[in-house]
């Protein structure tokens, strides 16, 4: 089971964030989904396109970037997210991974 508890963010009065405990499980389409909705509206309430800002455009630029393989890092630079000291808790538990299982790392690899 996955638990989500929303709290109140530090930009403002309408922003939200989502606080993730996953017990050992998976997130299903659907539960990222429901994060992404959060966020997505929190950065339309917080940074509002009628004020001339990108709002939620700019978390979907972002998640686009990450569907056509552009590196993570480059990502985070681009969009100014860098973590200051920040680090991922990441714990691979994957069996080696073949050259013919490999994930596609760049868009031209579809392509060719």
């Amino acid at each position: 089971m996955v638990l989500f508890t929303l709290v109140d963010g530090k930009k403002g009065p309408n922003d939200v964030l989502v606080l993730v405990t996953a017990y050992n499980e998976p997130l299903s389409f659907y539960e990222l989904l429901f994060i992404l909705k959060h966020y997505f509206d929190s950065e339309h309430s917080y940074y509002p396109v009628s004020e001339g800002y990108l709002g939620k455009g700019m978390l979907l630029s972002a998640v686009n970037c990450v569907a056509v393989g552009v590196p993570l890092d480059t990502i985070l630079r681009k969009f100014q997210l860098d973590q200051k000291g920040k680090k991922l808790n990441i714990k691979d538990k994957r069996k080696s991974v073949s050259d013919s299982e490999k994930p596609i790392e760049k868009l031209h690899e579809i392509l060719e």
